[in-house]
């Protein structure tokens, strides 16, 4: 290919991005509309203390200079002037304040204001001042990743808003402000969703963090076709990130195998759960890792999977854990009660979260899974057995995600034994398959060897596979690439891994790198609110530059990437 298509070639893809973010940043764009919405509250105004009756005020600015309900204002008092120190000439006048009123009613040339607290008088300078505006950004679970990503960083663009983040995905408004108020943010912007069949109802509550009182209420309407649309462009222009750009890093003391967050307390905030030997440990998040609860398992167990979900409805996730213990299988699920974890229950099912429910699946010593996939409850202390789940031949508990298309159809997502990604239809027909291996498992098993001496076939392994998050809903899928050191010779272990993001177009699979080069063995990961938190082993269970230093060459690393932007 000449060097004159190239050029034309990357000309044209580059002119078509620009007509495409053009067309999503227009004036009819919901986002857009809603980000201009949201800052005609900060816009910056001064005006006059017309008249004082009790504790309203009236005031000469209407809304032919931007005033509106909800605005607050400082209350400002004019006094001596400032001179300058040389000419001695007039600068200005030392203002101090004196209070703070909401605006509660505009006409076009005037308004009226409740005072919030002070004793303003006639003649007093109101003011919404230029400084940036610090506001805590909320994005409920139930907003469409890429859509709120997308008003964030309209909203962080704008130059007017100082936003902070916050892990939180969940929690009624007193929560969130509980939050704000931790991170001495002036505001919250609370960030919710109503889904339909045709369109998304973005709704959006601005609250003061200091009496929890409401500025505004605003609602948009996000088309289905805005959603998807908004989806290409991101994958588009998302820039891929390598292992150095994580925001945090913790150099674990200890050897790890898997990780898990949820809400263990039922405050709204995530833990992070991590399995170590036969231990259990419970962290708080942060610029550290608080340590918060210890549980000891049985000697013999070999942890196969952790989830956490809130199987008794009382508002707190349990801890399910499956280990493989004397040859068997057992699933324990763990309870805060009383300040202290407990074992509520065990069984000698294979266990697992799906969506908002538990799943299981029965074992068979020496051959692995066993019978098919099926809906489990857990009522009084009892775990029950439900329907089967519907699923294509050979598929196992571990294997798979249910996965929704950009075409709107509903498909299974789901590894084979051969470290293979398969893409099954509604009826359970093939229709992708990725083209290379994802480098393989961290726990495989071989199957008994035959029973007769003449049998000579390779009974094969079982394996639990890497679990299969999703970033936008139920439609893009995180997934783990491992790459060998030798790949003749894969039990030497891993150079580095990366974790990318899988989408169904209805035609094809979207596939792209969140995060690169991470060094040794991917061991699991988790993601909370807008961080994925990784868990990495280092090549040959050894950190080189801890030697050099002194420190403990062994345990795992810890890493935590912001979300946002990728």
């Amino acid at each position: 290919m000449s060097g004159g298509r190239v050029k034309l070639r990357i000309s044209v893809l580059v002119f078509l991005l620009a007509m495409f973010f053009a067309a999503i940043t227009s004036a009819e764009d919901p986002l857009t509309q809603l980000k201009e919405d949201t800052l005609a509250y900060f816009k910056p105004l001064k005006g006059k203390v017309v008249s004082v009756s009790g504790d309203m005020i009236s005031s000469d600015l209407g809304s032919t200079s931007g005033m509106r309900a909800g605005m607050r204002f400082t209350v400002l008092r004019e006094g001596a002037p400032f001179l300058h120190p040389i000419t001695k000439e007039p600068m200005g006048t030392i203002e101090t304040a004196v209070g703070t009123a909401v605006v509660k009613e505009v006409t076009s040339d005037g308004s009226t204001l409740a005072v919030i607290k002070g004793t303003p008088k006639e003649g007093d300078v109101l003011r919404i001042s230029e400084a940036k505006v610090r506001i805590l950004f909320f994005q409920d679970k139930s907003v469409d990743w890429n859509l709120g990503e997308r008003y964030y960083r309209l909203l962080k663009d704008s130059g007017r808003i100082d936003l902070i983040d916050t892990p939180l995905d969940r929690g009624d408004d007193s929560v969130v402000l509980a939050e704000a108020k931790q991170k001495d943010a002036q505001m919250t912007l609370l960030l919710r969703a109503e889904e339909t069949d045709k369109e998304m109802i973005l709704q959006q509550k601005l609250l003061w963090v200091d009496d929890a009182s409401k500025m505004a209420d605003s609602e948009v309407k996000v088309s289905n076709a805005y959603v998807q649309d908004l989806h290409f462009g991101e994958r588009m222009l998302s820039p891929v990130g390598s292992a150095g750009d994580a925001m945090l890093f913790f150099d674990l003391p200890f050897s790890a195998s898997l990780i898990a967050s949820g809400d263990i307390k039922g405050d709204g905030k995530q833990e992070l759960i991590i399995t170590s030997g036969r231990h259990i440990r419970i962290y708080a998040p942060g610029t550290t890792l608080q340590n918060l609860y210890e549980i000891k398992g049985n000697a013999s167990d070999d942890y196969l999977w952790i989830d956490t979900l809130d199987i008794d409805g009382d508002g707190k996730d349990e801890i399910i854990v499956t280990a493989m213990r004397n040859g068997g299988i057992v699933s324990s699920v763990y309870g805060l009660r009383d300040g202290e974890f407990v074992l509520l229950r065990e069984s000698d099912l294979f266990l697992r979260r799906l969506n908002n429910s538990l799943v299981g699946q029965g074992y068979e010593k020496g051959e692995g899974f066993h019978g098919p996939v099926f809906k489990v409850t857990f009522e009084n202390g009892v775990f029950k057995k439900g329907d089967p789940i519907k699923l294509p031949k050979g598929v196992n508990i571990y294997d798979f995600a249910p996965l929704e298309g950009l075409d709107g159809l509903q498909y299974i997502l789901a590894y084979d034994e051969t470290g293979h990604l398969n893409l099954y239809n509604k009826g359970g027909l093939k229709v992708w398959n990725s083209a290379e291996d994802l480098g393989g498992f961290q726990n495989a098993f071989k199957k008994d060897a035959p029973t007769m001496p003449t049998d000579t076939i390779n009974r094969g392994v079982w394996s639990i596979k890497d679990r299969l998050l999703f970033r936008d809903k139920d439609k893009e899928v995180f997934v783990i690439k491992r790459v060998p050191l030798i790949n003749m010779a894969r039990g030497l272990g891993n150079k580095n891994s990366q974790i990318k993001t899988l989408l169904w177009t209805g035609l094809s699979m979207e596939e792209r790198v969140v995060v690169e080069g991470i060094s040794g063995s991917l061991l699991d990961y988790a993601v909370t609110g807008d961080r994925l938190i990784v868990l990495s082993k280092p090549l040959f269970g050894i950190k080189a530059k801890n030697i050099l230093s002194g420190e403990n060459p062994m345990g795992d690393m810890l890493y935590v990437y912001s979300l946002k932007g990728r």
